[in-house]
């Protein structure tokens, strides 16, 4: 496709851009009037026809599409022009509500102010400035210029001269001769017309290092540096190995005295140490070759910061990190969670950013009340989070350097290709960030980074895993004797060790634990025979582990608990809860104990330091010696320990983490043959994973590690309790719903601080919305209240563009309605709404969010003969206010 059609899509986003600029600063100047000030004449009709005209010209296809299908750019502009032309029908929509329901209030800036809410204003700034950076990104992939010109004129909107804008433009343009008199329009792109600083976000000047922050500024700016984390934010670098003994010391030390460094050495610490033409060094190898050990060496090291200090100066240097773990939850696998751990870290270090970086964020945030920021809760998009890390770095530029340390990029769900241009964007637009990237050595990685400094880590690293395999071979009380009469041998063995593994350190350390299992050697030849029965390619060595060397009683114990891993998988995948992925070894352990007959006690008893010690310790063998050391454990993140009394050497072993030893175990057992051989292990047996792991749910409460006091604080258990019914909704054994699930509940009730009868005062009862007082709530009503709350808890976005938001909602309603939903259908009054027709609910969501979606489904209310209930004019009462 040439490039005229994409210089005229560009143009049609900047000329709706330079619109949207526009009425931002008419609306924020409507605002600043006092309350009972008359309305003022602001041009409504024509901002109308201005929006009406480029709803239209936005709505219509990619121009040039019909020529052939669009490209990798062309599509993403199209999807800018798609989301631009829903927020210019919402704009319309707010328009029409106001022209034809303000006529039956008095005319003053009160009700306009109640029609279009200051907060509207503010997300329409925030969506106006998303597309602008969405058309920027594409505009530099872009060589055509006159998509840039179309971008540039956009940016300087409020300076033009309206004898800039074509004929038509002018005719349907806002007369700004209407404004009212006061501060001058604000625009997204920083400046007023008169190049003075715009008032839509807190004055960069305003905030330093050395400023001191209010109570109230502190409170807000520990809620968005709370809000960013999540619970498994330091899972994946808890998890991975430390480097053994000297591991990857050669990477800053020589050897021997005159040695000089290697090529690699030299990449490595100059580029740590200087400013150099790239900003990215990239660590590349085979799978299970160390690069998350490596990653976490680097990080830490005293030599790299040494080195980094020497290249920041007498500048600050900030340091941040994220791992990224495929197998873990969804903020460990997404750019998202990167973005939110990188900006958690960095602004921890630089909390004066907070209210520059979260701008709108921070004002919304300062206008609520007290009352209404402890209800208030977060949500992050992730190009918000993209412009903040932009503007962090924007805003350090001559104040700090910065480097930051990625590891596992292949490993990030998605489109490889997105990161790949953020990283490098970032780096060729900040001289004062560096990027420390590793991941294997896939083609777009390849392509991307080829001509960065760098290494390849699984040729580098034959000494390393010698010393390694020579440490632990020795260390062995049994095999150092045989070692001992026959070095000459043991030196070839552990030669042997290293070429078979070509390069992959997780081989070496795997087998070499294999080898000390065995206890049965008379000389170093039998170690070297038994050495050789191990396959040298990886998947292969899971294969020998598995399947061939076990003894079949063994092979059923490993095929038990990769079920159970698998299981509590399928169960979280469900439930939406990937946080809960990660099992804790004594929940594992419980489940591990499930046998044919099922023993639960009656009653509720802590459980003592060495039944806990004895459980797990029996389920941790498994894992080293059954499991051949492919399922590990490691030591629970402070945040994710639920309380610190009694923390015990026993009860900190028992919420130490499940995982695999490595990413390649998850792949190969994903393998559709590899799983059915797993699973055709069990035939013959009665083992059912879903029902063992229910089943551990109800021992847990019956010997609670926190010890046992019935209370009402159902968010303890919460976790629990939906991942108790989907096993028993996954199970295949008729006992777990029939069995399992009532015993699940009298365990809860147990647990359960009753202030009346378990008829009337049961822990479901609110959690569940049980039936307990016989009444009925038919779908409709169903779907109105989950409205009606939505509004309340403000789970509507303003401006909605995504697919999921207000537009799947107003569909999902016209469905009830197309098929003979009440109209007239009523909610009863509740401790937080008061009661509300169906024409309330609807008409509140389309008053306070004007989308066009709810405002044709009052209509259609109304068509269907709702009446509006006398006394109950929604249009100034919006839920939860």
């Amino acid at each position: 496709m040439t490039g005229q059609p994409k210089k005229l899509a560009a143009a049609q986003v900047a000329d709706f851009l330079r619109a949207g600029i526009q009425l931002v600063g008419q609306l924020y100047e409507l605002h600043e009037h006092d309350d009972d000030q008359p309305s003022p004449d602001w041009g409504a009709n024509q901002t109308s026809a201005q929006f009406a005209f480029l709803e239209r010209q936005l709505s219509e296809p990619f121009p040039g599409r019909e020529i052939g299908p669009l490209c990798e750019q062309e599509q993403t502009l199209d999807n800018t022009r798609s989301a631009c032309a829903i927020v210019a029908r919402t704009i319309l929509s707010r328009l029409n509500l106001i022209q034809t329901f303000s006529s039956r209030f008095p005319q003053e800036i009160r009700t306009f102010k109640q029609l279009w809410p200051r907060e509207d204003v503010e997300i329409l700034e925030e969506r106006l400035g998303i597309f602008k950076s969405e058309l920027g990104l594409g505009i530099r992939s872009s060589q055509h210029t006159g998509t840039r010109e179309s971008l540039d004129s956009a940016a300087a909107a409020n300076s033009l001269d309206e004898r800039e804008f074509d004929t038509q433009r002018k005719a349907i343009a806002t007369p700004k001769s209407k404004l009212p008199s006061g501060n001058s329009a604000v625009s997204l792109f920083g400046k007023t017309p008169a190049g003075g600083k715009s008032r839509t976000g807190p004055d960069s000047q305003l905030y330093n290092k050395n400023t001191e922050f209010t109570d109230q500024e502190m409170i807000i700016r520990d809620f968005l540096l709370e809000s960013l984390k999540f619970s498994s934010m330091t899972d994946r670098e808890d998890s991975v190995t430390v480097a053994h003994g000297a591991t990857f010391d050669w990477i800053f030390t020589s050897k021997e005295p005159g040695h000089e460094k290697s090529h690699v050495e030299e990449s490595l610490t100059t580029w740590l140490s200087n400013a150099h033409d790239s900003g990215i060094f990239w660590i590349s190898g085979k799978p299970g070759s160390g690069k998350s050990t490596l990653v976490r060496f680097l990080r830490h090291h005293p030599t790299t910061l040494d080195l980094l200090h020497r290249w920041a100066g007498n500048e600050p240097l900030i340091t941040a990190g994220f791992y990224f773990w495929i197998s873990g939850t969804l903020e460990q696998r997404s750019q998202t969670g990167l973005m939110r751990h990188l900006l958690f870290q960095l602004l921890d270090q630089e909390k004066y950013l907070v209210p520059i970086v979260f701008s709108a964020k921070w004002k919304h945030y300062q206008s609520l009340s007290t009352r209404e920021r402890i209800k208030a809760s977060v949500s992050w998009e992730l190009q918000e989070l993209k412009d903040a890390l932009k503007s962090f770095m924007q805003h350090t530029v001559g104040q700090a350097k910065i480097c930051l340390f990625i590891d596992g990029l292949d490993e990030c769900a998605g489109n490889h290709k997105d990161i790949v241009s953020f990283f490098k964007t970032t780096a060729s637009l900040f001289s004062h960030v560096k990027f420390c990237l590793s991941s294997r050595q896939l083609s777009i990685f390849q392509a991307a980074f080829i001509n960065n400094p760098g290494l390849e880590l699984h040729d580098l690293t034959r000494q390393d895993m010698l010393e390694y395999a020579r440490d632990h071979l020795h260390g062995d009380s049994i095999t150092q004797v045989l070692l001992v009469k026959d070095p000459d041998g043991v030196s070839r063995l552990i030669d042997e060790v290293v070429a078979r593994a070509d390069g992959v350190f997780l081989w070496v350390t795997l087998v070499v634990q294999s080898l000390l299992r065995r206890q049965d050697y008379r000389e170093v030849s039998t170690i070297h025979e038994f050495l050789l029965q191990h396959p040298a390619d990886i998947d292969g060595l899971f294969t020998y582990f598995i399947f061939e060397q076990p003894a079949k009683d063994r092979t059923c114990l490993i095929s038990k608990l990769f079920q159970l891993l698998h299981a509590r998988e399928e169960a979280c995948h469900a439930t939406g809860q990937e946080e809960a992925v990660t099992m804790q070894l004594w929940e594992l352990a419980l489940a591990c104990q499930v046998e044919g007959q099922i023993d639960i006690p009656d009653k509720v008893q802590e459980p003592t330091a060495d039944v806990i010690n004895h459980i797990c310790a029996r389920t941790k063998d498994c894992f080293s010696n059954d499991c051949a050391g492919l399922v590990i454990t490691h030591a629970p993140s402070p945040s994710g320990i639920r309380t610190r009394a009694k923390l015990t050497p026993a009860r900190l072993l028992a919420e130490s983490k499940v995982s695999y030893v490595h990413r390649t175990v998850k792949d190969y057992l994903s393998l559709s043959h590899i799983w059915s051989r797993i699973l055709g292990s069990m035939i013959g047996t009665s083992f059912d994973s879903h029902l063992a792991l229910l089943t551990s749910h109800i021992l847990q409460l019956k010997g609670p590690l926190d010890g046992f006091e019935p209370h009402r604080q159902i968010d303890e258990w919460w976790p629990s309790i939906p991942l108790a019914f989907t096993h028993a909704r996954l199970s295949q054994d008729a006992r777990s719903q029939l069995v399992l699930i009532p015993e699940f509940d009298r365990s809860l009730c147990q647990h359960w601080a009753f202030r009346d009868s378990i008829e009337k005062d049961h822990w479901a009862k609110n959690l569940f919305s049980s039936d307990l007082d016989k009444k009925y709530r038919t779908p409709w009503l169903v779907i109105l209240d989950k409205l009606r709350e939505a509004e309340r808890r403000q789970w509507i976005q303003f401006h909605d563009t995504t697919e999921e938001g207000t537009r799947r909602q107003a569909a999902v309603v016209s469905l009830f309605l197309q098929h003979g939903a009440d109209p007239d259908a009523m909610l009863p009054e509740t401790r937080f709404d008061p009661s509300a027709t169906a024409l309330e609910v609807i008409t509140s969501i389309y008053r306070k969010y004007a989308s066009p979606e709810f405002g044709s489904l009052r209509k259609e209310l109304i068509r269907l003969g709702a009446n509006a209930r006398e006394g109950h004019d929604v249009f100034y009462q919006v839920y939860g206010n």
